[in-house]
């Protein structure tokens, strides 16, 4: 019932707008968190068909995708495309539900668990950056709904995060600079950490600023910013990475003229965005870049969920993390899915959620899915290419965010 008077409040306001690539996604992406939500819990799936008539039968959220769906929701309700009350009590009910059945260890959500249930899916792990995403998601929402149970539910589980149980894997190696990738009680720590450049700045951001027991300036400096030669040859850090790498914070954070002293962290990601749309629109041996289209990722693929990143790709494409970097490079970016909104492919690339997750014409496979983690920063990164309608506007706002940053400076 409560859908059906969301979606009331919500269609009319984009069909007596104009149409266009960038309303259309917005309008898909907030119809994915509010179809996608459990109508009880709150917690989002971590995919959907994107076609009708395709069944559901997925069952398990991912918390880094409900962090996604706070974020878009709370901003679509700033901007009155949803209605207000009823986005609020989304949240609050989302926020509510985690806070009281969601496993926590030490205040770090699973990963996955069941979007009915709350309870352990895929024998997840306790994920520090998926927790954070969840938190960047849930700051944000107090931010647009201040004074009231959705902060005081966010503070209380951003004070239970505990940044040392990962930084010094529970005291047993106290002088690690770096966090542990993730943790399960059958297996404990992972052996992976958090050190070399990749999506984990909200993580920190969030850790230098904790309310009681913050991360040293050690954590910040602690990881590389350039993973290899090449990657310092070109002065971009994340060279080799993933367009998402580049995303997930960011998105969130608005690091257009912050320098730490390893170079300005937003003009790096209109780089690494430009470098995955110059090499991969010249590998002209794969049909799917012949046709114009480009971005590799983290997504779906003929062959199951894969990454790829500039150094290593096949034919597979993920669409929806192109857009997201559309807060970097707007002009190319619009271009280029205008022409995919327009072209020969569109009745096998848009349905109901928009963009599908990825295709790869070389197999003439389509992925009949979108993700939460994808379709959640693309609607984000276009919300941040207008101050008006940006994500950064209050997310900066954050007294928090205002502090970690001059932290991570050193300051």
């Amino acid at each position: 019932m409560k859908i059906a008077l969301f979606l009331a409040c919500f269609l009319p306001l984009f069909s007596s707008a104009a149409t266009t690539v960038q309303t259309e996604i917005e309008r898909t992406s907030i119809l994915y968190f509010l179809e996608s939500a459990h109508p009880t819990t709150g917690l989002v799936l971590d995919k959907a068909p994107n076609f009708n008539g395709t069944p559901a039968s997925n069952r398990v959220a991912s918390i880094a995708s409900t962090g996604f769906g706070l974020a878009v929701l709370a901003n679509a309700a700033k901007r009155n495309l949803i209605d207000r009350e009823l986005a609020e009590q989304q949240i609050l009910k989302t926020l509510e539900f985690a806070q009281a059945h969601v496993p926590r260890e030490r205040g770090w959500f699973l990963h996955w668990v069941d979007w009915e249930t709350g309870t352990r899916a895929w024998k997840s792990e306790y994920s520090p950056i998926d927790t954070a995403l969840f938190m960047a998601g849930a700051l944000y929402a107090a931010q647009i709904f201040p004074n009231g149970r959705i902060d005081q539910i966010t503070r209380e589980l951003y004070r239970d995060m505990d940044f040392h149980f990962f930084l010094t894997n529970n005291g047993t190696k106290p002088n690690k600079k770096t966090l542990s990738l993730s943790y399960t009680h059958e297996a404990g720590f992972a052996p992976y950490e958090w050190e070399i450049y990749a999506e984990q700045h909200i993580l920190l951001l969030l850790g230098l600023a904790h309310p009681t027991r913050p991360l040293p300036f050690a954590a910040w400096k602690g990881w590389k910013r350039f993973n290899s030669a090449p990657a310092i040859y070109t002065g971009i850090m994340g060279y080799e990475m993933p367009l998402f790498v580049h995303q997930y914070s960011q998105v969130f954070v608005d690091f257009r003229g912050f320098n730490d002293g390893n170079g300005d962290y937003f003009q790096n990601g209109v780089r690494a965005t430009l470098l995955h749309r110059h090499m991969l629109t010249t590998a002209k041996k794969f049909k799917t870049f012949a046709a114009g289209f480009w971005g590799v990722s983290a997504g779906e693929d003929p062959d199951g969920y894969r990454v790829w990143d500039p150094t290593r790709y096949e034919g597979t494409v993920c669409i929806g993390c192109t857009i997201a970097s559309v807060m970097y490079t707007p002009f190319e970016i619009i271009s280029d899915v205008e022409r995919w909104y327009e072209g020969p492919h569109k009745g096998k690339i848009w349905g109901r959620y928009g963009f599908v997750d990825s295709i790869n014409l070389d197999r003439n496979w389509f992925s009949q899915n979108v993700l939460g983690i994808t379709v959640g920063p693309a609607y984000m990164s276009f919300a941040n290419t207008k101050p008006e309608t940006s994500i950064w506007q209050d997310f900066m706002k954050i007294p928090e965010i205002k502090l970690a940053l001059k932290r991570a400076k050193g300051q």
